[in-house]
């Protein structure tokens, strides 16, 4: 998983990360999806470029020791994050740009989780719990 530009489709059949270009690696696992931490920054300060097209993951935290985002990415972009910082209101912001850059927290584009939002974050919640520090 790398940071913005890292993504190469002549990496092979599905495109991929140069290990020089990652900076984001797997910390673990829930239900299959991966969990994911900023190894460049003590916080995930821009969301991870995926090399597999049809993806989900959780963002894990380094400063704040707990998963705080969900990602959603179709055909290796970022469609959908959900936010469920501690103290704020979990919500959802959609992204249909080709480049990702909406302003965080725009209120015309903060929305409510679905179900299968709500159960992610309540599993993130729990591995939360039963790993913080």
């Amino acid at each position: 998983m790398g940071g913005r530009g890292s993504f190469d489709p002549n990496m092979g059949r599905t495109g991929g990360i140069p290990l020089e270009n990652r900076k984001y690696s797997e910390i673990g696992m829930i239900d299959g999806i991966k969990i994911i931490q900023c190894d460049a920054f003590r916080n995930n300060p821009t969301t991870t470029y995926s090399n597999t097209s049809n993806t989900t993951y959780y963002s894990y935290s380094k400063e704040r020791h707990r998963i705080e985002h969900i990602y959603y990415f179709r055909n290796h972009r970022l469609v959908k994050s959900v936010d469920f910082e501690e103290g704020r209101s979990p919500h959802v912001h959609y992204w249909n740009s080709k480049v990702v850059g909406r302003k965080r927290h725009d209120k015309h584009n903060t929305h409510e989780l679905s179900d299968r939002d709500t159960r992610l974050m309540n599993n993130a919640i729990k591995w939360n719990n039963e790993h913080g520090e």
